[in-house]
């Protein structure tokens, strides 16, 4: 339906380092204290301020609870195919904190209420031309081109299915394009088919680990990795903690 809804709660300080926003991300923070740092700056955003981040993104992410309430925020993920085009008027920008409005408010809570109630995806798209008309008002209109865009048609189709046994040659065919072709265009853009699958894969446990409950173990076999140690190892290796360490209950 090209948008989604995920909710983080934890009662532990959390560190995230080179976190992947693959789509437009619209969060707003309920309880405690975000942190992000995109190694030029850092910024802290507080509750009942939104963090909004423009596609393919990676930034730095501490999360920090409150004394009493813990950490706790609502993301909003948009296919980037739902995206406006820029207005002539606006610069685009990468990643933005911004300040609560009564445009912004509602249009996020109509957003989120219609995921809840299932509407149909048609009214869905309205809810979410809404927020980014809120989002415009607000000052921000998110940058959308990357120089990669290889690298994007990729990465939306290994997320389409990241726990898929993915193989560069079948890629290729299915982007009508020679095994060669595409192992060229992606080392034109600085990246490799191996790159972005563990990217996908990664991104996706990250966004299971910290918005679900499932066993660990499930995570890693739904994320494409057939041992639950290597898993755990990539995942420290690409975001310096352990996936346990983002849950209040440790590894299940």
């Amino acid at each position: 339906m090209g948008i989604a809804r995920l909710d983080i709660y934890t009662r532990r300080r959390q560190r995230i380092a080179a976190a992947p926003f693959a789509e437009l991300s619209v969060v707003r923070i309920v309880s405690g204290q975000k942190r992000i740092d995109d190694g030029g700056h850092s910024t802290d955003i507080d509750a009942g301020h939104y963090l909004v981040v423009a596609p393919g993104q990676l930034l730095n992410v501490e999360n920090i609870p409150a004394l009493e309430g813990g950490y706790a925020a609502s993301c909003l993920s948009i296919a980037t195919e739902l995206l406006h085009k820029r207005p002539a008027t606006l610069p685009s920008r990468r990643w933005a904190r911004l300040a609560p409005t009564r445009e912004l408010d509602q249009a996020f809570a109509h957003t989120e209420q219609g995921l809840r109630d299932r509407l149909p995806e048609s009214l869905l798209h309205h809810r979410v031309a809404e927020l980014l008309e809120a989002l415009a008002l607000a000052g921000f209109v998110p940058s959308t081109q990357d120089g990669r865009p290889t690298t994007e048609r990729v990465r939306m189709l290994l997320a389409s299915a990241p726990s898929e046994d993915w193989r560069a040659g079948a890629l290729a065919a299915r982007l009508a394009m020679s095994p060669a072709t595409l192992r060229r265009k992606l080392a034109a853009e600085q990246s490799s088919f191996r790159d972005v699958l563990e990217e996908v894969r990664l991104g996706h446990a990250l966004a299971l680990v910290q918005g679900g409950t499932q066993p660990l173990k499930w995570v890693a076999m739904a994320c494409g990795y057939l041992s639950a140690s290597r898993f755990s190892e990539r995942f420290r290796e690409r975001f310096g903690c352990l996936p346990s360490e983002l849950r209040d209950q440790g590894d299940t």
